[in-house]
């Protein structure tokens, strides 16, 4: 299953080279934004006005800021964080949040989520959108993702992350 989502790069659709490697999170937002019909400026006046009410600090994009940023564009989004519980368990809260990601794509709502980059770079992290997920044997086998990091039209799009490592790669945050 496969939700319609436009794609934008954060370096082919950011003309400020300072801002190429720092869009990822405003880049997400677009994304999510025009995927519920929402009307969006360009990526750069979007990284303006994100910067102009502090949705972007010292560790990246906010996701309250980004949240806050929607509200500006009159779309309602809203975050969550699978990270702590006192009566779940790290695993139990892991897949909680990644039964409420499958639940929000059935629904048809992509989902902004924050992992490691490229489900590979321990120490480096980003946003990506969830759009849409695979199926083997009744079971969700993996997820579908929009990937702003690239420079090369078309090749963020729809890429594909197994179960398995999204389910150790992603930092249980999302946007939706």
């Amino acid at each position: 299953m496969k939700i319609l989502v436009p794609y934008y790069s954060q370096y082919l659709d950011v003309s400020d080279e300072l801002w190429q490697p720092r869009a990822c999170g405003v880049a997400c937002l677009k994304m999510l934004l025009e995927s519920r019909g929402g009307q969006t400026p360009s990526l750069d006046e979007m990284i303006v006005q994100g910067c102009a009410i502090g949705a972007h600090g010292e560790w990246g994009w906010k996701h309250d800021g980004l949240v806050a940023l929607a509200k500006q564009y009159g779309v309602k989004l809203s975050r969550n964080e699978w990270r702590k519980s006192e009566t779940m368990s790290p695993d139990e809260l892991n897949e909680e949040g990644i039964e409420f990601l499958i639940s929000q794509i059935r629904a048809g709502n992509a989902v902004i989520v924050s992992a490691i980059k490229k489900f590979q770079e321990a120490d480096k992290f980003h946003m990506m959108v969830l759009t849409g997920f695979e199926e083997k044997n009744g079971s969700v086998a993996g997820f579908y993702y929009h990937d702003s990091d690239t420079t090369r039209r078309g090749e963020g799009e729809n890429l594909f992350v197994p179960l398995d490592i999204f389910r150790s790669k992603w930092r249980k945050m999302a946007i939706f």
